[in-house]
């Protein structure tokens, strides 16, 4: 953490992660942005994602921000698109996953 760090530079990249997600989430349903309306939200979301993960790296170091964001916002679309979308995976995924979550875990101690 950087000298600046307060705690709401978590609750922007906690922000920054569910508008990731939903991004995610929203371009799937925008059917290779063939639905304008979830496209334009899919859209909307990301740059407000860069938004709030830019306020977050002010008190956050930008290499665990990052990898966080990156592995927890993975996780999660990967769990909704299973839930939301009936996507299935391999033994190999689920181990994959398992990976990212143990790294997202190291970064903590970075």
């Amino acid at each position: 953490m950087l000298p600046d760090f307060h705690p709401v530079h978590l609750l922007y990249l906690a922000i920054a992660i569910a508008l990731e997600v939903a991004a995610n989430v929203l371009m799937k349903q925008s059917h290779g942005f063939a639905h304008k309306r979830p496209a334009i939200a899919a859209i909307a979301c990301a740059l407000a994602a860069f938004t709030a993960l830019s306020y977050a790296i002010k008190g956050i170091e930008l290499s665990v921000a990052y990898g966080i964001w990156g592995g927890v916002g993975l996780i999660a679309t990967t769990l909704l698109g299973i839930t939301l979308f009936g996507e299935r995976l391999r033994a190999s995924g689920w181990a994959g996953l398992a990976l990212i979550t143990a790294g997202v875990c190291l970064l903590k101690f970075a």
